[in-house]
């Protein structure tokens, strides 16, 4: 059976910012242990089609200093190499600047969540694969996953307050830091950016 697995780039750095004290990740050892997690767990043989990695390229003024053409830089070059990565497709939306009532300064992404949810209806709609895996935030997505599940995605989904979706979060928060080590993390040198 095909899969195909969809990660939202800035919760997973948020997460291994907050649960992992900011952990590499070996992109390509995450791919083969998710796979490798959900066939165990759902007691099926899932063959890979590709993993989706969706982020922006942090925002940057129309005339950036060294500082921002650096920063920026480095993300690319951070995407380029994805790109790289067997069976790896990198998906980029732009991050905008927001000047709030207050006079606070907020950076969003547009176009992320769009693309993320467009791909999974469009994976499930074609018949691409039988079942996706998801790193990203559910509540976002319940839309898109509900149409994915009615189109054969076999994406599990179980509304938030039932006891099977507390089990669920338990269960993958209990399971990160065994993630993490399958995914190849390491926890960067102290002053590492």
């Amino acid at each position: 059976m095909k899969c195909a697995i969809l990660i939202d780039g800035a919760y997973l750095e948020m997460l291994m910012i907050k649960e992992h004290d900011r952990a590499q990740i070996d992109y390509d050892k995450l791919a083969v242990g998710l796979v490798r997690r959900v066939s165990d767990s759902i007691g099926l043989d899932l063959d890979l089609l590709r993993t989706y990695y969706y982020h922006a390229l942090p925002w940057s003024p129309p005339d950036p200093d060294d500082e921002e053409r650096e920063r920026v830089g480095k993300k690319r070059g951070f995407f380029h190499r994805l790109e790289f990565l067997p069976r790896f497709m990198v998906k980029l939306g732009r991050t905008q600047r927001v000047l709030n009532d207050d006079g606070s300064t907020t950076y969003q992404q547009k176009g992320v969540d769009v693309m993320l949810a467009s791909d999974m209806v469009y994976l499930a709609s074609r018949g691409l694969v039988d079942h996706i895996i998801m790193l990203a935030p559910d509540a976002d997505y319940v839309p898109a996953l509900r149409t994915a599940q009615a189109l054969g995605g076999g994406v599990p989904l179980a509304p938030r307050g039932h006891p099977a979706a507390t089990t669920q979060r338990r269960a993958e928060t209990a399971a990160l830091p065994q993630l993490a080590a399958a995914a190849g993390c390491r926890a960067r040198p102290a002053g590492a950016t």
